[in-house]
């Protein structure tokens, strides 16, 4: 784990990496330059640079955060109120039920599930 990607977005490099396979990284990266260079779109990353930061993160903690954030599309607050109830792995669909801080404070139960959004 001692291999570090380097901050270039080169599309050869990342094309080559096991966790990219059959992805057209240019082309994507061309897109992506085409979206942003309005400014009226923020800059993100491409599917192939998330894999790569999540397959050299180490602490299994971190990775298990930064994946489910990037699958859900959740902010880091609503992160912060998962519990291991909030996950539902078995059904057909696996889904995480998201609750907002706003949403946790208020007391009742009726409230909460008008606040859950499910993903």
């Amino acid at each position: 784990m001692n291999n570090v990607i380097p901050l270039q977005n080169s599309p050869e490099r990342v094309s080559l990496l096991p966790i990219a396979p059959g992805v057209d990284f240019a082309t994507a990266l061309s897109l992506r330059r085409m979206a942003t260079s309005t400014g009226a779109t923020p800059a993100y990353l491409l599917a192939p640079e998330v894999s790569a930061l999540l397959f050299y993160m180490p602490d299994q903690r971190h990775h298990m955060l930064f994946a489910t954030l990037w699958n859900t599309g959740m902010r880091i607050g609503e992160a912060r109120m998962l519990t291991p109830e909030s996950f539902d792995p078995d059904g057909v669909r696996p889904f995480v039920r998201i609750l907002s801080e706003k949403c946790v404070r208020d007391a009742g139960a009726r409230q909460k599930m008008k606040c859950a959004r499910f993903r």
